[in-house]
């Protein structure tokens, strides 16, 4: 009679320890599932934060290319239309700051980049789709819009942007609208190496508590570097954004000093063309118009990014230089 109590005993404890085990796998996946959304959330702020930083540098590269397009077609082309009616220009009194600047050199330069971009718009900005404007904003005058002097207008990023995955990816979006996509941008801006965008979903989990959870934790750690090289990514991208905005600032502030004074400019050279005539004050005069142009153009010619995806030196020199100018026009 004791086998069948036996017999139930150890029914009894077997139950028992697959109920347990039953209880330990739900606690398992129970873990896992709560792992995975921490995992999810962590994933998604970084995310959410990298794309808005990149929304910001496009819009603030979108405006620098409006700001390049009514620079140019204005107060530039108004210059260089009065510069150019001027004779016995000496150099000389112009390459104070720069051993190398010669102003013909300049004028010419500038006239060239007033017909590209005079081209460029000729269908209204309207026209330009916002990668392409943020391709002006990013890319130096000549480099930009080489094709220009055919008479053909570049109405898309796609042969620039080729040579740049980090403007691709600020200009150009996701996958889906024809760019590289985060992983893309984040994989050349500042040297930074992507991981991979994981997909943390339910067809990760494993069938059984045990592996669920173990998994959930492998991929917890996963997430957490991909979230770390984001939010660096982030901070690149914000820099970028940045250092835009305070050359835009810079090139409207001096453009419209400039433009202020291209009215007395012109009549000065209406009255008197020949520079050697000119007084000591009239040509220290044409001098700070020349600078104020000088100062403008070397943000719109030097390339914000260079191929590494990082900010541009030289565009960083050149916004210094425009916010010194200015901080010399205040002071007088």
């Amino acid at each position: 009679m004791a086998v069948p109590f036996i017999l139930g005993g150890i029914a009894l404890a077997a139950g028992a320890f697959g109920a347990k085990k039953a209880y330990d796998g739900f606690k398992d996946k129970s873990e896992a599932n709560s792992i995975n959304d921490s995992a999810e959330s962590i994933f998604n702020f970084s995310k959410e934060k990298l794309e808005q930083a990149r929304s910001d540098a496009e819009n603030s590269l979108e405006n620098l290319g409006k700001a390049k397009l009514h620079i140019h077609q204005n107060s530039f082309k108004e210059f260089v239309e009065i510069f150019s009616k001027m004779k016995n220009v000496e150099t000389q009194d112009f390459s104070k700051d720069d051993l190398n600047f010669n102003i013909q050199e300049f004028v010419k330069f500038t006239r060239e980049s007033v017909v590209s971009f005079t081209e460029l718009a000729g269908g209204g900005i309207a026209s330009l789709g916002v990668g392409a404007l943020a391709g002006i904003g990013a890319y130096g005058s000549v480099g930009m819009l080489a094709s220009a002097s055919t008479g053909t207008a570049i109405a898309s990023l796609s042969g620039a942007a080729a040579t740049n995955a980090t403007l691709a990816w600020l200009g150009g979006g996701s996958l889906a609208a024809g760019g590289l996509g985060m992983a893309g941008g984040m994989a050349v801006l500042g040297g930074i190496v992507a991981a991979p965008v994981l997909a943390v979903s339910g067809s990760l989990y494993a069938k059984m508590g045990e592996k669920a959870l173990d998994d959930a934790r492998s991929n917890l750690a996963k997430v957490k570097v991909t979230a770390q090289e984001m939010d660096t990514a982030t901070v690149a991208t914000n820099a970028i954004a940045t250092i835009v905005m305070n050359s835009l600032e810079m090139i409207q502030k001096l453009d419209g000093v400039l433009s202020n004074e291209l009215s007395t400019f012109k009549l000065m050279v209406i009255r008197e063309n020949d520079y050697s005539k000119y007084s000591n004050g009239e040509k220290s005069y044409t001098q700070y118009i020349v600078n104020l142009v000088k100062a403008i153009s070397g943000i719109c010619k030097v390339n914000v990014l260079t191929e590494e995806g990082e900010v541009n030196e030289e565009f960083k020199k050149a916004v210094q230089v425009a916010k010194d100018l200015s901080k010399e026009i205040q002071s007088l």
